[in-house]
């Protein structure tokens, strides 16, 4: 690396403390600069740059990332990532998540830092360079042996707390897997005892802490590991390997979220629409079609009448194409109800965000307020750059609603308005959150209001039910329903449409979709309970580099 001095300090020139002096500061700005804040098309927070800066400069970027939820750690690991690539040193990386979050994540490193990575489903694609893998499927055979028959540039994993039990298949997992460099993510390293964190340090640099007796004498004020002695000493060993960024001290005056949910009953012929899908559904064995008919059921008939039509021109089977014709029919002559629930709260609010997941509802969302007299400005995927540019120039502009899908709101920035409009309801809790964040970011100054529509008794209803009174979605701090959900066995759609297609009857519907809404309800409380033993823990030590920076 060549170092060019300038602004050699005047009163030294001459001088061998002056040479020193002007080469510390030039190697000191270079340390301070990263590559890939000129390669990315997004301004990352400041903290995120600092823990990046830290983990790279000074922790050889083997790391605890254990910043509390919300405030970034996957944009954190893709900024490490990126800035190694970018300098040459890391060629071939693996992102272990669990099963619900390798969509997110895949999608996350591709669009904010142009990495593509595959999505492992079999043992083949652990030969590819950039990999990401639920940690379920790559601690079993025979994929765990290609995951550890190879090096690793770089290895990250997400809600690591899953890893820290020493007699698990996932640490021995970890433990077994040889890379370079290693980013542990995590809101909550602790859940029962300080011990956790001596195993999650000793992946990063085995024998810091010596033996895990030696760890225990030294640092257990009780047997239990709740309380600390050497408090000095062990905070100065976790400077090393650990970051931990707190949301009071990021997010200083970030508004509040106000919650209201309008529901609506089914038209008479949106409720043999809807029946006529669930009973096409029962002998259906594509997750995905289940998902995608269930959620147009109570988004608009045309929408539902739009997916039938184009399976028909690909469907053989005679049974099937006469119930999916049916389907059509109905979903073309059914009186659409939910626009009457747009209508009510479209008249109380000044305008704001809309959002659907299809064009054929977006159409009859836009058609329906123009008609009423309220300006409706469309925004989807299918728009080129200008014409975004422009749709949002208007809406800034001129006011009324923002009609937008899920396609057209990714990367979004419209704290300029404070209210958003669910008009159907993603399935995904991941996008729910997303179509909240373009709103709800830095540089609102209001509180926002989010508004969810939904049918009564439907699926809709008993989704809704879930994320809201269950897991309280809505008024989450960005990144706590990855958390809960990361515990989950599977992808939460998934689970939904397993429900769908085993129940036979509106009663065991009903049933089933309760007995998940419970499980959800352990799993938040058992992570609320672990991130106040985390806060509590974590507050004597400091661990951020928000305060200080580096």
């Amino acid at each position: 690396m060549i170092i060019e001095v300038r602004d050699f300090p005047s009163e030294l020139q001459g001088t061998l403390d002056g040479y020193l002096k002007a080469l510390k500061n030039a190697r000191q700005m270079v340390k301070e600069e990263l590559i890939v804040r000129k390669s990315i098309d997004f301004e990352p927070m400041a903290h995120q740059i600092s823990v990046a800066k830290k983990v790279i400069y000074e922790m050889n970027t083997r790391a605890i990332l254990a910043d509390e939820v919300g405030l970034g750690k996957t944009v954190e690991a893709g900024l490490i990532l990126k800035e190694k690539i970018l300098r040459k040193e890391v060629e071939t990386a693996l992102i272990l998540t669990p099963a619900s979050l390798t969509g997110q994540w895949h999608a996350e490193m591709l669009e904010k830092f142009g990495i593509e990575f595959t999505i492992a489903t079999q043992s083949e694609d652990f030969l590819n360079n950039m990999v990401i893998a639920s940690i379920h499927l790559a601690k079993r055979e025979p994929h765990r042996e290609s995951v550890i028959s190879r090096r690793w540039d770089m290895l990250i994993v997400d809600e690591a707390h899953h890893v820290r039990n020493p007699g698990t298949q996932n640490y021995r997992l970890i433990r077994s897997i040889d890379s370079k460099f290693m980013l542990l993510l995590t809101a909550t390293p602790v859940s029962n005892s300080l011990k956790e964190i001596y195993y999650l340090a000793d992946l990063l640099k085995p024998g810091m802490f010596g033996t895990y007796r030696e760890f225990e004498s030294r640092y257990f004020k009780d047997r239990r590991g709740h309380e600390v002695v050497n408090l000095d000493e062990l905070k100065a060993k976790l400077e090393s390997v650990m970051i931990r960024n707190r949301r009071r001290d990021v997010f200083v005056d970030f508004t509040n979220r106000v919650v209201k949910t309008h529901l609506g009953e089914l038209s008479e012929g949106e409720r043999v629409l809807y029946d006529s899908i669930l009973d096409f559904l029962k002998s259906e064995d594509n997750k995905l079609r289940v998902i995608a008919y269930a959620k147009a059921a109570t988004s608009s008939p045309r929408a539902v009448a739009k997916m039938a039509w184009n399976a028909l021109k690909r469907e053989r089977n005679l049974n099937a194409r006469e119930k999916l014709l049916r389907i059509y029919r109905l979903g073309m002559d059914a009186h659409f109800s939910k626009i009457a629930l747009l209508k009510r709260v479209a008249d109380t609010v000044e305008g704001g965000v809309i959002f659907t997941t299809y064009i054929e509802t977006q159409r009859e969302i836009a058609e329906f307020l123009n008609d009423f007299g309220f300006r409706a400005i469309i925004f989807h995927g299918g728009m080129n750059s200008l014409e975004r540019k422009e749709a949002i120039r208007m809406f800034k502009d001129r006011g009324g609603f923002l009609v937008a899908t899920d396609s057209g709101g990714e990367g979004l920035n419209l704290q300029f308005v404070n209210t958003m409009i669910n008009f159907d309801l993603p399935w995904n809790p991941m996008k729910v959150e997303q179509r909240i964040g373009r709103i709800h970011r830095i540089g609102q100054s209001r509180d926002i209001y989010v508004v969810n529509l939904a049918y009564r008794d439907t699926i809709e209803e008993h989704v809704l039910n879930i994320l809201d009174r269950k897991i309280n979605l809505f008024r989450s701090v960005v990144g706590e329903v990855d958390a809960i959900l990361g515990s989950l066995e599977g992808n939460f759609e998934a689970i939904v449409a397993d429900i769908i297609m085993k129940s036979r009857t509106k009663e065991e519907l009903g049933r089933r979709f309760e007995e998940l809404a419970n499980a959800l309800e352990k799993i938040k409380s058992s992570y609320e309970s672990t991130e106040r033993m985390n806060s509590d823990m974590f507050s004597e030590f400091k661990l951020s580099v928000v305060a200080g920076g580096v």
